[in-house]
């Protein structure tokens, strides 16, 4: 942002600059310059007032009002005796133009000649002259105010427009982040333009989707539930008669299947509830390496894979959180470790600044790059090695995620360096920056 502001500063001054030059092309190279015009006249009729009194009163009186109009007017005049030491080029001047007795060279220094004298004399300010300094200064201090003038007026204008889209940019971050509700100020004082209002409108249609889905997937959720236990109920009765075993058999899969489902309509029912609104949580204080240590033994039964918890914490630090939710999400890690892994699943808990984090390490395939942005979203399946058995719904992360920023900390997955596999990371925040001192 401040190299945008920067370089649009730099691109005004020079704006500013190019008009300028472009004024000094135009006025003193492309077109007649009237003011030298001007000098030129007042050059002549300088000479001829020195040709009179050369001519009157002789060359001598002549030469004494050059010198008198030279130190009135704070010129240096320098007389050149039958042109020797001046110029050549002013030299052939006066022999090719007889009839222009003065010239002005690139400089602007004056030469002249008059009648009844051999000499070319010239006039050139004299810098060193107190009343031509001053008058230098006063310049400078004119283009210094002038520069300093648009400097400030397009610092000042930058200003105001880097406080609207400051504004701008923090809604576009909060809605960004999740709050569908902010809207950018349209007031005068704080609009960019119609900019503002078109994000609202753009802001307006984006949560008028979004709650339609949300609308959408929470009544197809709760739809689904009738059909899905009435077909429950109806095997379940099935079963209760007489069947072959093919019959039997065909049963048994319209069940299981039925309670895929019913668990999918669970899992879409909770992420909805979890996406809607902010939970209430029943948060307690605990202390993180004790409770994950007691669910170690029962997610153990459930599978014949290694599993063991190192933690590298203060035991002094606690975490305030809600025990049952984070059993959830952490309950959704690790059995989908347990798919993928090979023989061995590490869990460590670690500090990372104002986080305490569980790190789940698994012996898997791990998760390809391309997949790691979007492995959290909602029914979205990772590698197509991880199949539909494995892979289920794909609304479990989606879950760890949401329970994860309700608590007001995050979730991420990468390869892990340890296992080779993946690595699936919960942080959530502890209860103080500082480790909390014991009850006593």
């Amino acid at each position: 942002m401040k190299r945008i502001y920067l370089e649009s500063l730099i691109g005004l001054f020079a704006c500013f600059m190019a008009s300028i030059f472009a004024y000094e092309v135009t006025v003193y190279q492309w077109t007649t310059d009237y003011e030298f015009v001007l000098y030129d006249y007042e050059a002549l009729a300088h000479q001829q007032l020195i040709s009179n009194i050369a001519t009157n009163q002789g060359v001598e009186a002549a030469e004494e009002a050059i010198a008198q109009f030279a130190d009135m007017t704070r010129h240096i005049v320098t007389t050149f005796p039958l042109g020797q030491g001046a110029p050549s080029e002013v030299v052939e001047f006066f022999k090719a133009q007889s009839d222009m007795p003065v010239l002005f060279d690139d400089d602007r220094d004056l030469w002249f000649h008059f009648p009844g004298s051999d000499a070319i004399y010239r006039y050139a300010p004299d810098e060193e002259a107190f009343v031509r300094q001053k008058i230098q200064l006063e310049d400078d201090l004119l283009w210094l105010f002038f520069s300093l003038s648009f400097v400030i007026y397009a610092s000042g204008h930058l200003f105001v427009i880097h406080r609207r889209v400051k504004k701008l940019e923090r809604a576009t971050l909060g809605f960004a982040s999740g709050d569908f509700s902010i809207r950018a100020e349209t007031r005068s004082g704080s609009a960019i333009g119609t900019l503002n209002r078109s994000f609202n409108l753009m802001a307006d249609k984006i949560q008028h989707l979004i709650d339609s889905n949300r609308a959408l997937t929470n009544a197809v959720a709760h739809e689904l539930r009738t059909p899905v236990f009435r077909i429950q109920w109806q095997a379940e009765l099935l079963k209760d008669t007489p069947l072959d075993q093919d019959q039997r058999a065909t049963i048994d899969s319209i069940v299981e299947d039925t309670e895929e489902m019913e668990g999918m309509v669970d899992e879409l029912l909770y992420f909805a509830k979890l996406d809607n609104q902010k939970l209430d949580l029943e948060k307690s204080r605990f202390e993180l390496s004790t409770y994950v240590d007691k669910l170690i033994p029962r997610w153990q039964k459930e599978t014949k894979l290694t599993l063991a918890m190192t933690s590298h914490l203060n035991t002094d630090y606690q975490l305030d959180a809600d025990k049952h939710q984070l059993k959830r999400a952490l309950d959704n890690v690790v059995r989908n470790a347990f798919k993928f892994a090979e023989s061995q699943i590490d869990i460590h808990l670690v500090e990372k600044e104002k986080y305490l984090c569980i790190e789940i390490h698994d012996d898997g395939p791990g998760v390809d790059e391309e997949h790691i942005a979007h492995l959290f979203e909602p029914f979205y399946v990772g590698n197509k090695a991880r199949n539909k058995g494995k892979s289920g719904h794909g609304l479990g992360l989606s879950i760890v995620e949401k329970i994860c920023q309700q608590h007001g900390g995050y979730a991420s997955v990468k390869r892990s360096t340890k296992l080779n596999g993946a690595l699936f990371t919960l942080c959530l925040p502890k209860c103080n920056s500082e480790p909390d001192k014991p009850i006593q």
